[in-house]
C-alpha cells in the first residue's frame, strides 16, 4: 500500500494491513478497547451503543455505522474504553497489522 500526502507530494511505503476483527456476532455484549480505536456495528434489531457509560447512538434494525472509541489519554495508554451493546448486533474492531502477519 501507497500513501501519499497530496499537498506537499510526500510519499511513502506503508508496511502495514487493516483489518476488521470480528468482537460480536449477532449478539449483545460488553468489551474494552484502546483510546481512539475504530468499530463498526450493525444492528440486527433496534439496539443502543453506550461509550464510557455515554449513550453514543440509538440504532434501527439494519442500521451500520462507525465510531471512534473516545479521544485518548496523551499520557496513558493503558486505560481502556468499555463499548456496551444492548441488543442484538455484529460488531467489528478495527485493527492495524504488520505486513505477513494474520489476525488472532
Amino acid at each position: 500500500m501507497r500513501s501519499v500526502n497530496l499537498p506537499s507530494g510526500a510519499e511513502r511505503n506503508v508496511n502495514a494491513g487493516h483489518v476488521w476483527k470480528e468482537v460480536l456476532t449477532g449478539a449483545a455484549g460488553t468489551f474494552t478497547l484502546k483510546h481512539q480505536q475504530t468499530f463498526r456495528v450493525r444492528a440486527d434489531v433496534a439496539i443502543t451503543v453506550t461509550i464510557d457509560g455515554v449513550l453514543a447512538m440509538s440504532m434501527a434494525a439494519g442500521e451500520i455505522e462507525y465510531f471512534n472509541a473516545g479521544g485518548g489519554i496523551a499520557n496513558n495508554n493503558t486505560v481502556g474504553v468499555s463499548i456496551v451493546i444492548s441488543g442484538s448486533a455484529y460488531v467489528q474492531v478495527s485493527e492495524v497489522l504488520p505486513t505477513g502477519r494474520r489476525a488472532p
